[in-house]
């Protein structure tokens, strides 16, 4: 491959990506994903337009930047992206419904309304602020999750799943076949299974924190789970 199509290549996954992070509804625009990420965007917009060259040491950066694989800017293959960055600074976010109970996960503007005398975030944690009456009475609107991106599954217990189309669901994990994953909705009036192949990650909630915790910390009723 000449070195004109594999920055031609670069290009076009890059642009891939972008598109794919407004499609999946993260981000409105281009600009919005250059903040998140830290990029600058007239730098990303000289990249796409062909006037800056996206050279090895240019993708690569890019790559960890975007928290790509390596080598997805240079593959021929359609590129994925993912927010896990959001999950890596142990932030806030809220969920945004999508239907009934499925939601997407979006970063929120302010970090005020999160109490960490209540439960401090360490850098694997992220905490996800309940939408809607769809997880009522097990979860009310205000409640706070608080998911641990690295804990190891236990047999059972409430997760929040990540499936493959993009969408998330709080459910409890009752157990798991060779093929498939075995859940339970929150009031336990329906079993859910999904393929392996349906589903991109599972992280475990490790702690439930009501709203009757907020704003006085010091007599809260914070549920921590355990496995």
């Amino acid at each position: 491959m000449s070195a004109t199509e594999i920055f031609e290549r670069r290009r076009n996954n890059l642009a891939k990506v972008i598109d794919l992070l407004i499609e999946m509804q993260h981000f409105k625009t281009g600009k919005e994903i250059c903040e998140h990420y830290g990029l600058s965007a007239s730098y990303i917009t000289q990249l796409l337009n062909s006037k800056r060259q996206i050279g090895e040491k240019a993708a690569r950066e890019l790559e960890q930047q975007l928290n790509l694989e390596v080598l997805t800017l240079d593959q021929s293959v359609e590129p994925k992206a993912e927010l896990s960055p959001i999950h890596e600074q142990g932030v806030l976010l809220h969920m945004q419904v999508v239907q009934q109970q499925a939601f997407m996960l979006m970063p929120m503007d302010s970090a005020h309304s999160f109490n960490q005398d209540v439960f401090h975030l360490q850098a694997q944690h992220y905490a996800i602020q309940v939408a809607g009456s769809y997880y009522f009475p097990s979860l009310k609107p205000g409640w706070w999750l608080i998911c641990d991106q690295y804990a190891e599954l236990s047999t059972s217990g409430m997760c929040c799943v990540y499936l493959a189309n993009g969408l998330q669901l709080i459910l409890e994990r009752v157990g798991e076949t060779q093929d498939n994953y075995e859940f339970q909705s929150l009031d336990e009036s329906r079993k859910v299974i999904f393929q392996k192949t349906d589903i991109e990650k599972i992280h475990p909630v490790i702690a439930v924190l009501p709203a009757t915790a907020y704003p006085d910390s010091r007599n809260n009723s914070a549920h921590h789970k355990t496995g």
